[in-house]
């Protein structure tokens, strides 16, 4: 056992120096704005701000193992690619500040992560998405009462990821949602 975390640990310090030391990703979706005009958001359609580029140093630095390792060991891997990823990308969003195009940017870009990566493995990689692809659904809100619509006895089959207080502070990245509209909720 101490030799799998050793080797988990590898990966992952070799993970955060593909990521955020040779490519600077990290670096580039810091500086991305989803306070977005419907102009800037036309415009991410066309040219895609930073999600191809992860996915393009993703693949580079990571498909080239999947001959060399057992289909088990590499979904493993991916899946080990992906929660590096997923938790410093809720880092970065959560230091945002969003229209509400930016949330639909947001939800946007999940999608494409999603759609890439359950390509790369067998196992489902939805899951790993949930609490990302939640925000999105949260910032695409019209107002702050709507997630009423989604929560508690209105969530229908969805398990919410993000508690109430994560919640309350993804409603307070939107820019114009209302701070004391955002404290009055009873989540």
């Amino acid at each position: 056992m101490p030799a799998l975390t050793g080797c988990i640990t590898s990966y992952r310090c070799f993970l955060r120096h593909l990521i955020e030391k040779r490519y600077g990703l990290y670096d580039s979706v810091g500086t991305i704005s989803y306070e977005l005009s419907e102009a800037e958001y036309a415009d991410n359609e066309v040219n895609d701000p930073w999600v191809q580029r992860l996915l393009h140093a993703v693949e580079t630095n990571v498909a080239w193992l999947q001959p060399l390792m057992t289909a088990n060991n590499y979904d493993t891997f991916v899946h080990l690619v992906i929660d590096f990823l997923v938790k410093r990308l809720e880092v970065i969003m959560m230091q945002k500040r969003f229209s509400q195009l930016g949330g639909l940017q947001l939800d946007r870009d999940a999608r494409a992560l999603v759609s890439h990566f359950s390509i790369m493995t067998q196992r489902t990689v939805r899951d790993k998405f949930a609490r990302l692809t939640q925000m999105a659904t949260i910032l695409n809100l019209e107002k702050v009462s709507e997630i009423l619509d989604f929560w508690g006895e209105n969530s229908g089959p969805m398990t919410w990821r993000l508690t109430p207080a994560e919640v309350r502070r993804v409603l307070g990245l939107r820019v114009d949602f209302k701070p004391e509209a955002i404290a009055a909720l009873k989540l």
